[in-house]
């Protein structure tokens, strides 16, 4: 399995209310996005809920609020883990809900070559317009199409770095992230509790939080490498199978809603 691609930035960006986005792109500078924090209430003030970034050191968990979120060098298979603050002011059932998850072309990164029909990435010829799309085979089999061009602007069609993600559901731990006694999660997913699921419009429920209290509520995403293997023919003409195809993609989780749950 081909590792050859980097994924240059992954970013959570909040504006107005609960919008947050997630970028996963190949070839790209590195970049720092700052937000001005992600906080959601519920509107009877049950709970509040501040989303924090994880990541894993020597047995050690570091978790830092996303007002700030920068990652590079990630590679397929690599997870990336989160969780919920989340503050109980009266004891209740909350629900958490992702959703808006679409893939998009990373804008200056994906380039029309000169001769018109060159598409190119990051500066090196990938593929060529079949009129006004890239068609992606497989031999004389179409598979589907990547790019669609129109006005200057490329966009996705069939292929979706979306498709390729998974989600883990953790549920409730403790702010160690403990599992049981002083065992702790690791960074690998394959211990999660419970089952992975694709990464569609999520729901996730948090049962009898006590009140006055603060919860945590984890969860990672995973690049799925095996998900966004593709077997199909080359600009070499060669027919080969990598995760190219979701290159210079950003995948957004356009908002976050939390309602409480009643009895």
């Amino acid at each position: 399995m081909k590792r050859n691609f980097i994924i240059n930035l992954i970013t959570f960006l909040v504006t107005s209310f609960l919008l947050v986005l997630v970028v996963m792109a190949w070839y790209v500078s590195n970049q720092e996005v700052r937000a001005s924090g992600i906080t959601a209430r519920t509107a009877d003030e049950n709970f509040t809920l501040e989303l924090e970034r994880g990541t894993y050191n020597n047995g050690t968990w570091t978790w830092t609020p996303t007002k700030s979120l920068s990652i590079t060098n990630m590679q397929p298979d690599d997870a990336f883990f989160f969780r919920f603050k989340i503050t109980v002011q009266n004891s209740g059932t909350l629900r958490v809900k992702l959703s808006g998850i679409t893939s998009q072309v990373v804008e200056d990164v994906v380039t029309l070559g000169t001769d018109d029909k060159s598409v190119l990435i990051a500066g090196t010829k990938y593929f060529e317009l079949t009129g006004s799309s890239v068609v992606i085979k497989n031999g004389e089999t179409t598979l589907g199409t990547l790019y669609n061009y129109s006005n200057g602007e490329f966009t996705l069609d069939d292929f979706l770095v979306q498709d390729s993600f998974d989600f883990y559901d953790y549920g409730i731990g403790t702010e160690n992230f403990y599992k049981t006694g002083t065992t702790y999660y690791t960074d690998n997913v394959a211990e999660c509790p419970n089952q992975v699921q694709d990464l569609t419009d999520i729901s996730t429920t948090y049962t009898d939080l006590p009140a006055s209290s603060i919860q945590y509520g984890y969860f990672a995403l995973e690049f799925d490498e095996i998900k966004s293997l593709k077997t199909y023919t080359h600009i070499d003409g060669l027919s080969k199978t990598d995760s190219n195809l979701f290159q210079a993609q950003s995948l957004a989780i356009q908002s976050i809603s939390v309602e409480t749950v009643l009895s």
